[in-house]
């Protein structure tokens, strides 16, 4: 009995310093494999980081060769650049691939604008040269014409600024010059007839005011009683998130391109790489509008906003461009107007200057009409200010209705133009 005790005891032992042995060398094994993995995951930030730093850089380019004057400098920028992806080991091989595509594109485009500028450097025969002054001579007296028409109408800002762009493209007319002056000096005039109204209209109120202006304010900002109650409403409920500021802000900058029989996913991408925002295409509008990725497209722009451009580039194909999903997505129009929301924004403490209570005791009548009016004005600043186009009244779908029972503007747009408004004007 004791032997076979003692021999158990043995292996048991033995078996134990084996397991021991066995956890002494796993040890290093298991640190090693960490170390490796946390090398490894070092290694891949290191690639995001400096694969970041080249896209910036492809973006800074893009623009700067954008903006130079000179076709062949332009050139000369843009092969550098190309050079430079062809020996990046950071890119993934595909964004790598459409980046030198999308160089290579602008490079063809940019040279073709420099042959076409040769061309038009040459010295103008005399028939081409009076053919040119008669054209410009209809041109002008069509735009005189136009600005006495809106003159005629009303219409002084709009006169103004047919007559300044008029000036603009041919500064050195004279009648151009004539109409730009006498455009100017008619919307002043305008102007201060419509001050002299609305001061007329505010004097019609001040007497109601008198009594409480000739009381001291108890401190060096006075807020009406009930300024909370009325303004608490008025907040978006719908904030901004921080992708959606930086999709507005992208939208908003300011370019000058062509594109000169460069294929439809060439441009999205160089849209998207100056941008820095992903456009998603929507293959199935896409095959409905009977657009490929190698369809052709022609387009040159001055000086305006890249959704200007975007809207330019898809309406062409009966195409639209949203925002969902905190991304830029094409589609189809139709799908664009169907995806179209419906919000409402609280405006009482805007429009009410007077309280809904001296609507009901004091002079219904006028407090009525001042409403309308703010209401009016509002609606005339929103349209006007935010997305021109896409309102009804300016040819687009958008609509804005004010409903009084509860002080608020009925709003039926895109998620764009309510980010907009949600991010400002009646925040």
């Amino acid at each position: 009995m004791a032997w076979t005790t003692l021999a158990m005891m043995r292996r048991l032992l033995v078996r134990e310093g084996f397991l021991f042995i066995g956890l002494i060398t796993a040890a290093p094994a298991l640190a090693q494999s960490e170390g490796k993995d946390d090398l490894l995951d070092r290694q891949r930030r290191l690639l995001e980081v400096q694969s970041q730093k080249v896209e910036a850089d492809v973006r800074t380019a893009l623009r700067e060769a954008t903006n130079l004057a000179d076709p062949g400098q332009s050139v000369e920028k843009l092969r550098a650049l190309q050079s430079k992806l062809e020996d990046d080991t950071t890119l993934t091989a595909k964004r790598k691939e459409t980046l030198i595509r999308v160089i290579k594109d602008r490079i063809r485009v940019t040279e073709l604008a420099g042959r076409a500028e040769e061309k038009t450097d040459q010295p103008e025969t005399r028939k081409q040269q009076g053919n040119r002054k008669s054209t410009e001579k209809e041109e002008i007296q069509q735009s005189l014409d136009t600005v006495r028409a809106l003159r005629k109408d009303g219409k002084m800002e709009e006169a103004n600024r047919s007559a300044k762009e008029l000036l603009q493209k041919y500064p050195d007319s004279p009648a151009a010059q004539t109409a730009a002056r006498t455009a100017a000096a008619a919307e002043t005039l305008a102007s201060l007839h419509g001050l002299r109204n609305d001061r007329e209209q505010r004097l019609s109120s001040v007497s109601r005011d008198i009594d409480r202006s000739s009381t001291p304010p108890s401190s060096d900002v006075e807020f009406p009683k009930d300024f909370r109650e009325r303004t608490k409403n008025r907040g978006s409920s719908h904030p901004l998130t921080a992708k959606e500021k930086a999709i507005l802000k992208a939208l908003d900058t300011p370019i000058t391109v062509s594109f000169k029989d460069s294929r439809f996913q060439d441009v999205m991408d160089y849209l998207s790489t100056l941008t820095n925002q992903p456009i998603l295409l929507d293959n199935t509008a896409l095959e409905e509008a009977k657009i490929t990725y190698e369809t052709p497209v022609t387009v040159k722009v001055k000086g305006v906003a890249v959704r200007t451009l975007l809207r330019k580039v898809l309406g062409d194909f009966g195409l639209a461009y949203v925002i969902k999903e905190q991304t830029i997505q094409v589609t189809s129009a139709l799908k664009a107007r169907e995806t179209m929301i419906t919000r409402t924004y609280n405006i009482g403490d805007v429009v009410d200057t007077g309280g809904l209570d001296s609507i009901r005791f004091g002079n219904p009548g006028i407090q009525a009409a001042q409403i309308v009016q703010n209401v009016n004005a509002i609606i005339d600043l929103i349209q006007t200010s935010v997305d021109p186009e896409t309102w009804k009244k300016n040819g687009g779908n958008g609509t804005i209705v004010f409903h009084p029972g509860t002080m608020s503007l009925v709003i039926r747009n895109s998620a764009e133009v309510h980010s907009m408004l949600g991010g400002g004007l009646l925040r």
